[in-house]
């Protein structure tokens, strides 16, 4: 694939990692992360704090867990990174994509949520903001596949990017250019932060898609479930070094690095909480 390519649709991939030896423990990783998130929310529900469920356990544990910081070293991922992005960047967010059955739709949305600082979003400048996301397991079409809109991270005659950045319905102009994206163990694919794009519900029914959402959550299939039965992505942010990442967005929600099990740290003795940097920040190449 060569740089034009990339440039015109906004992605590249797939790719194969170097190394995919680690893929049975990075899924390991996630599960139980998954696993962990579901007992606080139930748990959450049944004390009545609905308003305290999470819905960041997966986020940023890439300090915590050596799987992860090595799969950011593989070769290949390294290589093609640099050859499509520069070298110089930082890794400042990453997540777990586990989907099962009863999971729904990620809607509509772009990768793009910080500039630099407190600059506002400029959506088509293509020369920061890229992502990549790896296959842990096969990512198939019927698994909750990924679908991408081919060219959407430059400007598009008729289609206005003046929207909320996660949304449910596809406007018709683009309809054309929305491209599956599925990935077998161990692949991966790299594009820039504001290619839209989705994931479809698990065990979707084709007949039923469409371009908008259409995927809703089934809450009584996923309690059923679990998250060994589905598959699992993870998805990585990069920035060029000197971008500035705001503390929300490029922190440990469990709190320090050592904070690893427990993303809800209460404790009655403030001596025993991890009082250290919560930054997740780190050079990529």
């Amino acid at each position: 694939m060569s740089i034009a390519q990339i440039q015109r649709d906004g992605l590249a991939g797939p790719f194969d990692l170097a190394d995919k030896s680690i893929l049975d423990a990075l899924c390991e990783v996630g599960i139980e992360l998954q696993v962990l998130q579901r007992q606080q929310n139930v748990l959450a529900e049944l004390a009545g704090q609905e308003d305290q469920q999470r819905h960041t356990t997966l986020l940023n544990r890439h300090m915590a867990f050596k799987p992860m910081q090595e799969l950011f070293r593989d070769a290949n991922l390294q290589a093609v990174v640099s050859e499509y992005f520069g070298t110089d960047l930082l890794l400042w967010q990453t997540k777990f994509f586990p989907k099962y059955q009863g999971v729904g739709e990620n809607k509509w949305h772009h990768d793009r949520i910080i500039e630099n600082g407190s600059d506002p979003i400029n959506i088509y400048d293509t020369s920061n903001h890229f992502s990549f996301v790896v296959a842990l397991t096969d990512l198939g079409m019927d698994d909750g596949r990924i679908e991408y809109i081919k060219g959407s991270h430059l400007p598009i005659d008729g289609f206005d990017r003046e929207m909320p950045r996660l949304f449910k319905e596809m406007p018709e102009v683009v309809h054309d250019r929305i491209t599956p994206l599925p990935l077998l163990r161990g692949e991966f694919a790299v594009f820039h932060s504001a290619l839209l794009h989705r994931s479809l519900a698990f065990g979707h029914s084709e007949e039923s898609w469409r371009p908008g959402y259409f995927g809703a959550p089934n809450r009584d299939l996923r309690r059923d479930a679990g998250p060994q039965s589905g598959r699992i992505s993870l998805a990585a942010r990069l920035a060029r070094k000197g971008t500035v990442i705001p503390e929300r967005f490029g922190s440990n929600p469990a709190g320090a690095a050592q904070a690893i099990a427990e993303p809800m740290p209460y404790y009655d003795d403030i001596h025993k909480q991890v009082l250290a940097d919560k930054s997740v920040v780190i050079p990529f190449n």
